[in-house]
């Protein structure tokens, strides 16, 4: 009977320690890289490694095409790069519709690092970074096939008419889009107006769901917007571009001049009346009348 007490103990043991080596291993045998951890923070929104290009270049084999003083330099401020007439650097501005990367405040320790991931996911090792899920809405809708009722849904949630599932702001809170009836947004982000034409849906969703922007981060990073969400923005924004040509904007200004003067007016004419009925005489008047003619 001991025997088997004994061999019990024993397996159990052993079930205790295989367990324990086979946590140690999942969470050991593959960590992640701090170039890893930069990547899918920053880059992942607007490049792929091996995918084809997105809001920018496909990253894959980079460091054959550019030198790694090159590319550190255009992480750090591609514009700055762009502005002292870099050729690779004005081609690339140009190939990609203008579009300005953001400046990256990183070291040349952490862009080495992002380097050494970008080159081991060149040769095919390594997880896949590429943000390649179909755009589609809940019920199977594309991009392609949304017509007025999508591009009205995304247009109330562009206003906030509509409030965000998870209570991110409203785009218009920073972003402007010129069209017909639509009055001008904030002016704190880009113009959104032809940004389905330069970024395209899959550049534009990638950037929804992993801003490489900090005040999106911010905005969005507890109130993440869902999938259907970024399928009526995309379908408004489409639109929007699409018609951009025969769009102007709400002439605002000369209608608050207009109501400003309308109002004023109004307001004249209802203390006007009011003071109209005012009390000519003082309280007394009759008395005194009165006074005068007993003299």
């Amino acid at each position: 009977m001991s025997d088997l007490i004994n061999l019990f103990n024993k397996a159990k043991l052993l079930i205790i320690v295989f367990t324990f080596a086979a946590i140690l291993l999942s969470e050991y045998s593959y960590p992640q890289s701090q170039g890893e951890i930069i990547y899918k923070r920053t880059c992942i929104a607007c490049h792929t490694i091996g995918s084809g290009r997105l809001v920018g270049p496909d990253l894959k084999n980079v460091f054959n095409k550019r030198s790694e003083e090159w590319i550190i330099s255009f992480v750090k401020s591609s514009q700055r790069m762009i502005k002292r007439r870099d050729p690779d650097a004005v081609v690339l501005f140009n190939e990609y519709n203008k579009s300005i990367m953001p400046d990256q405040n990183l070291t040349d320790d952490q862009i080495k690092d992002v380097m050494r991931y970008i080159k081991k996911q060149s040769s095919g090792s390594g997880q896949t970074t590429a943000l390649t899920e179909d755009i589609k809405s809940s019920t199977g809708m594309t991009i392609d096939e949304a017509g007025e009722n999508e591009v009205s849904a995304g247009r109330n949630l562009f206003l906030g008419k509509v409030r965000l599932t998870n209570g991110g702001p409203a785009c218009m809170s920073c972003h402007n889009v010129t069209a017909e009836n639509l009055i001008a947004g904030g002016l704190l982000a880009m113009d959104l107006t032809n940004t389905y034409s330069r970024l395209n849906a899959p550049g534009v969703y990638s950037i929804m769901f992993s801003s490489p922007f900090p005040i999106m981060n911010a905005a969005y990073n507890n109130n993440k917007i869902t999938k259907d969400e970024a399928f009526y923005l995309i379908a408004f924004l489409k639109h929007a571009d699409i018609n951009s040509v025969n769009q102007q904007p709400v002439n605002y200004q000369s209608n608050f001049i207009l109501m400003g003067l309308l109002g004023a007016a109004i307001l004249f004419g209802i203390y006007g009346g009011i003071w109209w009925n005012r009390k000519r005489k003082p309280v007394n008047d009759k008395i005194f009348k009165r006074q005068l003619k007993t003299f």
